[in-house]
């Protein structure tokens, strides 16, 4: 049976004044780095240089991970909260040194403590209904070992739980403890339940995790701090500045959390299609809409003569440029059948959204898997500009890449918000549905699941004729691995909007599945 190790952190006044790392923007769910070294205070706490004891000492180190084990970062249920309007205080800017240096010294100071004060915008986040809610609390779960036996590490990291008085600020007060939980209970945890994944997301959503050496690192540092005073001769000579936690001074590692049934959002970057032919007085170079997975193919193939130019980007990034740039996932023995390894999908977008729109392609898309970071789409925003696509039957350049600008009429019907999206390029259903409907709504489902959209983000969908700017589109053309497959259109309600690019189907990299806001 599954069990949980859980951490509940109640906030007795119902607030939290917690930032993120970087963009300093309000950092809600708290990271599992802030609960450690809320727990790693609270086990120093009235110990003077004791060390801890064994249980403890054990307890904090297999929260990092430091048994050999790799630690997967906690899932996080949280209440709902809303932001509070911020607002600006005058604090100590931590001067206090300008004025004692000379008072040390017999001398007058040119600045009183009242003077060292700076400016501090203060924005909180407030959780359910405040102060006495019974919503207030924050549940962290590390999944256990199914075979261990946890009751005495339980125990020591619920004893230092109880000893934990503030998360966030010294001001945010909270009540904590610790427990085992069944997957039922946890399944039963009300409020939001937010999961962690590997994928560098947006920063906002990026929360620093313990990883082997936190602990250590962390002991390093408080030693650093209390020898912050320098003394030769004089009362003190210097005092080092106290700077915030970076990555040289307490490893971790980053995870970004989703709330459940959220759509990650993917970073793209999108060109125009101009024409090949420089004297050309053609705006745009067109191609009609069943060659879709055809303009994915060359536009993918100068995708990969720009990474053959780049090795040295594409050696760091895992599976390299054959992977996730070319898509050759069968090349991979480690590969399971059926991986989905991170990769470009590559997205031909219709003309459409007009009452005179033809459907033709004049524009594509380069996107990053969900949860990216952008790096990679920044990447091919660089290098495929100006980049040409080329026939691979005639070896001629029949179109270039052109930047497209965000002010596009159309991209805006690719990438949303929407709740309510349509096919624009056809669905290839990931097998076969003997042209029954149940067994297609079944292979539907499936391409949601494998396109990455949470569980519970689809409220409904239903299959629907061509729309129109396919009126006048024949046969599609699809990969050889494909063929045979059935191809669908499709409209999809989402519970909550969500932003595109979004595509499915077992063709979703090549050009086919490409879904379009509804309301156009």
């Amino acid at each position: 049976m599954t069990h949980f190790l859980c951490i509940s952190v109640r906030f007795l006044l119902g607030r939290y004044h917690g930032r993120t790392e970087g963009v300093r923007a309000p950092e809600w769910p708290p990271s599992p780095l802030r609960l450690f070294q809320a727990l790693v205070a609270a086990a120093h706490r009235g110990r003077g240089e004791s060390p801890l004891p064994d249980a403890e000492e054990m307890a904090l180190r297999w929260l990092e991970g430091a048994d050999g084990a790799a630690r997967p970062a906690p899932l996080i249920v949280t209440s709902e909260t809303h932001e509070a309007t911020p607002y600006v205080i005058a604090v100590p800017n931590n001067d206090l040194d300008i004025w004692a240096r000379p008072i040390a010294l017999g001398r007058e100071p040119k600045k009183q403590p009242a003077e060292l004060r700076t400016m501090k915008t203060v924005r909180p986040t407030f959780l359910a209904d405040g102060v006495g809610s019974e919503d207030t609390a924050v549940h962290f779960l590390w999944l256990l070992d199914a075979d261990a036996h946890h009751a005495d590490r339980t125990r020591a990291i619920d004893r230092l739980a109880r000893r934990i008085v503030a998360l966030g600020w010294g001001t945010d007060l909270v009540a904590a403890c610790a427990s085992v939980l069944t997957h039922e209970e946890a399944r039963a945890l009300a409020g939001v339940k937010w999961r962690p994944s590997d994928g560098r997301g947006p920063a906002r959503l990026q929360r620093p995790v313990p990883v082997p050496g936190t602990l250590d690192a962390l002991h390093r540092r408080h030693d650093r701090f209390l020898a912050r005073i320098d003394r030769r001769g004089k009362l003190y000579d210097h005092v080092r500045p106290y700077v915030e936690l970076d990555e040289s001074e307490a490893p971790r590692r980053f995870a970004s959390y989703w709330a459940e049934g959220a759509v990650p959002p993917r970073p793209f970057t999108a060109f125009a299609l101009r024409p090949g032919d420089p004297e050309s007085r053609r705006p745009w170079q067109a191609f009609r809409l069943e060659r879709a997975a055809v303009v994915a193919a060359m536009l993918r193939h100068a995708a990969c003569r720009a990474a053959e130019m780049d090795r040295d980007y594409w050696d760091g990034v895992p599976g390299g440029s054959n992977i996730y740039v070319a898509g050759h996932t069968r090349d991979d023995p480690a590969l399971k059948r059926g991986a989905t390894p991170p990769r470009f999908s590559y997205l031909p977008l219709p003309s459409i959204g007009h009452t005179h729109a033809d459907g033709m392609i004049r524009r594509v898309l380069v996107a990053e898997p969900p949860e990216g970071d952008g790096r990679h789409a920044e990447w091919a925003a660089t290098r495929l500009a100006g980049a040409d696509l080329i026939d691979e039957d005639t070896g001629e350049v029949v179109a270039t890449l052109e930047r497209l600008d965000r002010r596009d009429h159309v991209l805006p019907l690719f990438i949303g918000p929407s709740r309510v999206w349509i096919t624009a390029t056809p669905v290839v259903l990931p097998g076969y549905d003997g042209l029954k409907t149940a067994k297609a709504e079944k292979l539907f489902s499936r391409a949601c699941d494998q396109a990455g959209l949470p569980p519970g983000s689809v409220e409904s969908f239903e299959f629907v004729g061509p729309p129109a700017h396919a009126g006048g589109a024949g046969r599609f053309f699809v990969p050889n691995y494909l063929r045979g497959w059935p191809l669908r259109w499709a409209a999809v309600w989402f519970k909550e909007e969500v932003k595109g690019p979004l595509a499915l189907g077992a063709g979703r990299h090549c050009g086919l599945g490409v879904l379009a806001t509804f309301d156009h």
